[in-house]
């Protein structure tokens, strides 16, 4: 006796089956290559405000899209007026996830910044001074909050990733790599609602050369599956959405 196994049956097994990115408090989804205006990227989850484009952020068009940083001054943050309308905010007082798809160029890259000003804020970067590991940064002014913990994951220089960070609104944090778990920290929370920021931090800027694709953001802590499911829904073999990280190398 014979035994046909479908595709799609195969699929589920092996967990490479999903065809969306997990919608559950979905509050971003900035996709590289829709919505790119002139002057700001347009958030396609409706009803949420959009990352405006600063000092001419180079958009690449070629497949797989993305945002390209100078080393000078490039960066991705607040709107406003016809710069895309009111800034992209982010209660990092409550639970939240911070993903998106990078090729880390082994220079500085400030992956994400919630920022009110200097008494709080929340910094991810993938930092070559750290041996090309990721470190994230809490300072809050109300929650007596000042200090960094860097993640053991060692970035591939000129290689796509989907990174993300999640935060249970209790100062912990988890921090992920492809879909898979790499660590946790418990390092503390802020008060309130910051801007979000990408490839700036300070009057500090992004490397030149590291290139940023989709970009998600939740208000709540994705789970280890549901993060893994958005790699899987946002990286397909042979098409336009491929990141060199898991499959055919992108450019």
């Amino acid at each position: 006796m014979s035994v046909t196994i479908h595709r799609t049956g195969l699929n589920k097994t092996t967990g490479q089956q999903s065809d969306a990115i997990v919608t559950d408090n979905l509050v971003g989804d900035f996709q590289p290559n829709a919505g790119i205006e002139s002057a700001y990227w347009d958030n396609q989850k409706s009803g949420q405000n959009n990352l405006r484009r600063f000092n001419s952020i180079t958009h690449n068009n070629s497949a797989p899209h993305n945002f390209q940083f100078d080393g000078t001054d490039d960066y991705l943050g607040a709107a406003s007026g016809s710069y895309g309308g009111d800034p992209f905010n982010v209660n990092a007082a409550n639970a939240f996830t911070l993903a998106q798809w990078v090729k880390y160029n082994a220079v500085n890259h400030f992956a994400f910044v919630l920022t009110n000003g200097s008494s709080e804020s929340i910094v991810l970067d993938l930092n070559s001074s750290t041996s090309n590991k990721a470190e994230v940064t809490v300072t809050s002014t109300n929650y007596s909050v000042s200090a960094a913990t860097t993640f053991n994951f060692t970035f591939a220089d000129d290689s796509w990733y989907y990174i993300a960070l999640t935060h249970d609104g209790a100062g912990n944090y988890k921090f992920y790599v492809n879909g898979s778990f790499v660590g946790s920290s418990g390092i503390g929370r802020c008060a309130d609602n910051g801007a979000l920021e990408i490839g700036k931090s300070g009057s500090s800027y992004t490397g030149a050369g590291t290139k940023v694709g989709h970009i998600h953001v939740y208000s709540a802590a994705l789970t280890n599956s549901q993060i893994r499911q958005n790699v899987l829904a946002s990286h397909k073999t042979h098409s336009d959405r491929t990141y060199g990280g898991l499959g055919v190398e992108g450019g």
